[in-house]
């Protein structure tokens, strides 16, 4: 770690404002991940001029967190994070009731179209033209 960002890290400036290339030297990423962190509104930046940017030092502990507990195979579940809590049993009760019955429609659907959910688009396209042609020829026929 360079001499500028240890003093990056002294006690006492958490108001101190950064450029980009800094606060990404800081935390060991890309500059463009954080222009990407920015850009989604996970990192609050400020505008200085026309063109500047900075962020506060303070504002990188909005994009730091420390790693929570992990799952069984050593790595973070799909939704820790993401501030989405785990479903109660009652929900997940309720979410496969609703998916066997999106299934039951399904079936159902599939057996009155005949096997077929959707039509086939080129017998569309085909069906289209011909009927476009006798709208055609009867015209020219009048």
């Amino acid at each position: 770690m360079s001499t500028d960002t240890r003093n990056l890290f002294r006690a006492g400036t958490p108001d101190q404002f950064l450029t980009a290339s800094q606060a990404a030297r800081l935390l060991s990423v890309h500059v463009s991940t954080i222009r990407r962190w920015i850009a989604q509104g996970k990192l609050p930046a400020y505008r200085v001029g026309d063109k500047g940017v900075r962020i506060k030092q303070a504002d990188l502990a909005l994009v730091t967190t420390p790693v929570k507990a992990q799952d069984e195979k050593g790595g973070m579940s799909e939704t820790e994070g993401l501030g989405i809590r785990p479903l109660t049993k009652e929900e997940q009760q309720r979410g496969l009731e609703a998916l066997d019955e999106l299934r039951r429609m399904r079936a159902a659907d599939l057996e009155r179209r005949g096997g077929k959910l959707y039509p086939d688009s080129a017998e569309l396209i085909r069906q289209m033209r011909k009927e476009r042609t006798r709208q055609l020829m009867r015209a020219t026929e009048e």
